[in-house]
């Protein structure tokens, strides 16, 4: 009667080479920090369009500045654009205004029924549209982030997030707040959603003024949804 082991031998090589390669192929490496940073800023300028949702905590009472916004942007390397609304302290008030900007030109209800047109660097208060530049925006934190470590997943909502940390230089962040002056370093916390790549919010902490450790957080939403900011 004829073995059946050497048939058996040759049916079970092929399998576990076969099993071999599909293990193989479905290991994908994890991306260094850095390069999940870089993939959540290519994210960011690709979708061409996001809402946003500033705020603040640890403000100083009675210091000028912003703590607070919302709104919609596009994203853009010429003319970035943001509407919504802007919370700070202005002029030694405190207010929330509707606000446009278009590029360098913004739009602002000022103690005013009507959009008027307003030199910002007048008022000490940041350009809410440089938020949405593709590189020198909220994501050109990303790259500016040194000695970027992964951390921990979490749930936010119905979305898994991965945290990455390090610091960014203080110049970067008073480019877009016009805060933060008188220090070297921030430190950053991002939310990373590591299916598609889109940063969800950053977290950056430190002294915007001399003294007193502040936190402000950009949470980022509606990744791609159709926005039209026109001016007034």
């Amino acid at each position: 009667m004829r073995s059946l082991r050497p048939l058996a031998a040759t049916a079970v090589v092929p399998a576990l080479l076969f099993l071999g390669a599909c293990s193989g192929s479905n290991a994908t490496p994890e991306p260094t920090p850095a390069e999940a940073l870089s993939k959540a800023e290519a994210s960011f300028a690709d979708a061409k369009s996001v809402s946003v949702d500033l705020t603040s905590t640890g403000v100083p009472d009675g210091v000028n500045g912003v703590t607070a916004a919302t709104g919609e942007g596009v994203i853009d390397s010429a003319k970035p654009k943001f509407a919504g609304d802007i919370t700070g302290r202005v002029l030694g008030q405190n207010a929330t205004v509707p606000i446009i900007a278009i590029g360098d030109t913004t739009w602002m209800k000022l103690f005013s029924t009507q959009y008027k047109t307003i030199d910002l660097d007048t008022l000490g208060a940041p350009n809410p549209a440089l938020l949405f530049h593709p590189t020198d925006g909220v994501s050109g934190l990303l790259s500016e982030t040194a000695d970027p470590q992964a951390g921990g997943e979490k749930r936010e909502g119905s979305t898994v997030v991965r945290t990455y940390t390090g610091t960014v230089p203080a110049s970067s962040v008073e480019h877009l707040l016009r805060l933060g002056q008188d220090a070297t370093t921030f430190d950053v916390t991002y939310l990373v959603d590591t299916t598609t790549w889109q940063l969800r919010s950053a977290e950056v902490k430190g002294e915007f003024w001399k003294g007193t450790e502040s936190t402000y957080t950009v949470k980022l939403s509606d990744y791609g949804k159709p926005v039209e900011i026109t001016a007034p």
